[in-house]
Order: C-alpha cells, then structure tokens, then sequence
C-alpha cells in the first residue's frame, strides 16, 4: 500500500547519502531533503522518523501544528506521543511496537487509534510503518506515515459494526490492486423512521444493535458495515450475483424475525448491489452505482435486491437532472407550476361536493412528469416547504372563489411529513383559512404515509388543533400497516382515502373484507373515500362494499380551475339561482 511504499521511499532516498555507516544512514534519513518537501504535505497525512539508536525523532511541519508538539526535531517522542494517545488505545499501540520490535511480527507497523489534537479532540489516526535493523538484528530506524481519519471511529458506537469511513478506506485500498474482485451490497431497513416516530430515537438505536447483532450471528463469510443512518453494506470477495442475493435472502429473512426485548419488530430490507472491477474500478464510481442500485429498488420494488445496470444509471441521471429543473422552477416565481382538480363523488347520487387539489408541473423539456416524480423531486430537495405553501395558498384562495358561489363546497390537498414536521406548518395553515374565509369543515389535509413517521403523539397533537380550527384531516391512502386502529382512535381523523388497489384485494363481490372495514370505519364516525377508480366493475364493488365517496380515473382525469367549474360547478351554481 502507498503508506508502506512511502515509508521505504524515505529509506531509500536516505540511503543515497550513506556513506558506509548505518549512523550515518540514520542522521540522513531525519535530515534528506525528501523529508524536508514531505513535511508541509496536504493537512491530514503526516509524517515522523526516529532514529533509534541515539533516541532522536523528526516530525512533519503539519505534525507539530495539528497536534501541538514541542518542536520538529525531539529527543525521547514516544513518551510525548503516547501521552496524548487516546487512554483505551494507549495498550494497543505499545503491544504493536513491541511486537514488531522484538521480531514477533513482520518489520511494519499497522495500528490505528485515537490521538488528541491541538483543540483538545480525539481524531483517528491511520498508522503505517517500516522498521529497519541494523547488521546485527536491532532496531535502528523507524519511518512512519499517519493519515488522519478525523473523529469518525472505525466501529460505529451504536452497532460496533466497521463505519462508513472504514468501508470507504477499504475501498480505496482493495481497488488499488487491479487484481482483486467481489461484490458489495449495499441495504437499508424500509421506513425506519417509522420506529422512530412511534418510539424514540432511542429505541431506534437498540432495534440497529439489535439488527445487527443478529446479522453477525450468522457467520457469514464477509465484512459488514454501518453506514449513513439505517443504511448497512455487506463486501464479500470473489463474490458471484448468487452469493450476493443468497446473503441478502437470509438477512430479510432475520429483519422479519427481529425481537427487541419482548417486543417484536419486523424489518423490510431492501437493496442493491455491485460487483468490481465489472461496474467499475474506481471507489467513487462504485459507492454512487451503489447507492444507484438500491435507490432504483427502493422506486421500483420495495423489499427487494436489484443489480446494478447502466439503464439504472441513466434513469437516476435523468431523475436528477428534473430535480435540479424543479428547483430551479421554484425559485424562479414557480414557473410552470400549476394546480389541478379531481372530483370527490357521492356514491349514491354522483354529486359532486369537494375536490382534490393536485400540484402539477411541466416544461418544454419535462413535458409528460408524474405527480410522483414531483413530489419525489420537492421532498428530495426540501422545496415541499416552499411550494406546499404556494400550493395551500392558491387551493384556498380557489375554494373560496368557488365557496362564494356554491356554499360549502370543499377542497383537499395532500400533504408530506416534510411539512407537518415543521413547528410553523399549524400557525400558517390556520392563518390561512381564516385570511381566505373558507367556511368550516371546508378544508381538509390529506396525511400520506409518510406521515406516520412523525409520530403518534404529533400526529394526535396535529389533528386535535386542526380540528379545533375547523379543518378536517384525512388518512391518505389508509392501510394496516401503516396505521393501527389504535393510531385511528387516537387521530380520529373525518375521512379515511382508501386506494383502489386495496379494494381490489377483494375483487370477489361475496367477500365480505371490504364491506367490514368499511362498516368498522363508519361505526367510529369516519367516513371513506375510494381514489383510483379506473373500471366500472371497482366502482360497483366501492358502492356496494358501502364508500361514501369515489375518486379517480373513470370519472375524470385532474382539471384545470375552469374547466373543474364548467363540468361540475357551474350546473349546481345555476340550479341553485
């Protein structure tokens, strides 16, 4: 490895100046001019030579900054260095000296600890070294390289697993010898934040321990590693897309069998995979494809494991080119940003009495983006908080044009856990109904899944002031996974929006499951709205299985303002003048 070599390279050019003393040899090596342009290297790599006969040390220029030495050159250093070494590394590092020292290992010195630095922190360092003895068998040089891997530790605190900053080390390492391959895994734990929200971040960290415990349990024959949040990486060498995908098998089968205590919590894994040097030889080319490869199953296929492919790359590239578009649009007075309206049905007698206001956005190179593909951009980006009060704004100040015409008519809009998070996201919504007069019960906020991640007790905080002012809350998208019937007792929201893809579990008219749910929900006082119908036959089943209201596709695709009145207001407004 490059510390190694450059450790021998400063022997080497020493060696030039030999003049057939090993004394001599060793004066040169603290005083080659090698030394001298090393020295004031980049700030995190440093460099020190001892001459171990006489006791005589030299130290790199960002040495003696970064970690307060008395001076370049020093008698007697060891015992200025090891002092400053963190106290549970001090043990390790002296056993490795003297180790090495007394021949029980090669002649190089492999230790990484923490040291204190000028500012009085502990940092990580990367110690490489070469020993050199004299013609009788002693100790006589020592050159030594230190990378400075800053506070991050080797094991992660909370799983004792390697940490990112090792994973990125090793890679580095592994790639630089062309003759290595394996494959490399890289998973997260599906809505953790979830676990979070519903128990504390506390808890959070012993469901990751806990994971990880029972990963490492299984003796599987490569390294495992704690990344960025609940992300985890597992290298194996000479991996084959089998190994890979049998290792990923068995660690969702132990996620779903995970117990903290005496509780259980199933986890869903989902992720993706590279192999080297096949997609690529460079550690930055390869951690992004990464990241690519799980992000592209998180879309795609929840749950899953996904092989990394060029085709992957370019949707991811063209996914961040539109969020890049978004963000631009955004701060450039909204451009192309508009709202649409879908109509809320009665189911008995096809009445129109409310809408859903949905945010779109267009341009001349994105002419054709999804409504998920926006909000996707808008909460990746953190503009949600921008363009979610743009988009309130001018659902309210519609409503009320509409409300002056045909009263009580209503709007709803979906709203992200980015913005319910927000401490100023209340005061503003209730400013806002009250700014545009909207009459009560009006306004209604649909609360996707997502939401759930704030937590029970913000959700219940968020309803009960919510409704307090008057404005409805809906469960979006509404299943059991996501929300208890504890968590609906405790929200009590007035609507609950069910997809059609949940009615559709029940295609069979004689099934009874949708008509219970519905009964269950009707009997707790919220009422049910059926969203995606695109076919007359998931119509009937929603009307027969007893929704209140309907929504989607077959009935109408999302309209302009205009156009939304002309279809469905503007015959209410003239049959009641």
């Amino acid at each position: 490895m490059w510390y190694y070599k450059l450790a021998n390279l400063l022997f080497a050019f020493a060696a030039e100046k030999e003049v057939g003393t090993i004394a001599s040899t060793q004066n040169s090596l603290l005083d080659c001019d090698l030394f001298g342009m090393l020295s004031q290297s980049a700030m995190d790599v440093y460099f020190y030579v001892c001459d171990l006969v006489n006791g005589r040390s030299r130290w790199s220029a960002v040495a003696v900054e970064e970690f307060d030495l008395k001076d370049e050159y020093m008698e007697a250093s060891d015992w200025m260095w090891l002092c400053r070494i963190h106290p549970e590394d001090q043990n390790k590092f002296v056993k490795n000296l003297e180790q090495m020292m007394l021949g029980q290992t090669d002649d190089v010195h492999h230790c990484e600890y923490r040291i204190r630095n000028r500012s009085g922190q502990y940092v990580w360092i990367r110690s490489r070294g070469v020993l050199r003895r004299d013609a009788a068998g002693n100790p006589a040089s020592f050159a030594v390289v230190l990378r400075n891997m800053g506070l991050s530790p080797k094991y992660d605190s909370t799983t004792n697993l390697y940490t990112i900053h090792e994973f990125r080390s090793r890679l580095y390492e592994t790639l630089s010898r062309p003759e290595q391959s394996g494959g490399i895994l890289l998973f997260d734990i599906d809505d953790f934040s979830r676990i979070n929200g519903s128990h504390d971040y506390a808890f959070g960290n012993q469901v990751l321990r806990a994971f990880a415990e029972k990963l490492l349990a299984m003796h599987l024959p490569g390294y495992l590693f704690r990344m960025d949040g609940d992300k985890f990486a597992y290298w194996m060498d000479e991996a084959e897309p089998e190994d890979l995908e049998i290792v990923f098998s068995r660690y969702s089968t132990a996620a779903t069998e995970l117990r903290v205590g005496e509780e259980e919590i199933p986890l869903v894994l989902t992720g993706g995979y590279v192999l080297y040097p096949a997609d690529g030889n460079r550690a930055e080319d390869l951690h992004r494809r990464l990241e690519v490869a799980m992000n592209t199953a998180k879309r795609t296929a929840p749950g899953s494991l996904c092989a990394y492919s060029e085709e992957m790359y370019r949707d991811e590239q063209r996914l961040n080119a539109l969020r890049s578009a978004i963000h631009q649009a955004v701060h450039h007075s909204f451009e192309g940003f508009s709202l649409q309206y879908q109509p809320q049905l009665n189911s008995k007698t096809g009445v129109c009495t409310a809408a859903e206001a949905i945010l779109n956005w267009s341009s001349g190179d994105y002419p054709n983006v999804t409504h998920e593909e926006l909000m996707a951009a808008l909460e990746d980006s953190g503009d949600i908080l921008t363009v979610g009060r743009w988009a309130l704004e001018h659902a309210m100040n519609q409503v009320r044009q509409w409300q002056l015409l045909v009263p009580n008519f209503g709007i709803s809009m979906d709203i992200s856990s980015r913005q319910i998070i927000q401490k100023s996201f209340l005061e503003s919504v209730c400013q806002m109904a009250v700014q545009y007069e909207l009459q009560p019960n009006t306004l209604c906020l649909e609360l996707n899944n997502g939401c759930y991640a704030a937590g029970d007790r913000h959700l219940s905080d968020l309803t009960r002031i919510l409704r307090s002012h008057d404005i409805m809350v809906a469960l979006d998208g509404f299943s059991p996974e996501w929300f208890s019937l504890e968590m609906l007792r405790k929200l009590n929201p007035r609507w609950v929006k069910l997809s059609s893809d949940f009615a559709g579990d029940a295609a069979d008219a004689a099934n009874p499951a949708l008509p219970a749910l519905l009964a269950l929900f009707h009997q707790l006082g919220v009422h049910v709205c059926i969203k995606g119908i695109a076919s007359v036959p998931q119509d009937q089943l929603a009307k027969r299985a007893g929704a209140d209201f309907v929504q989607g596709s077959l009935y109408t695709v999302p309209l302009s303002a205009d156009e939304f009145f002309e279809k469905y207001l503007d015959r209410q407004w003239v049959c009641e003048h």
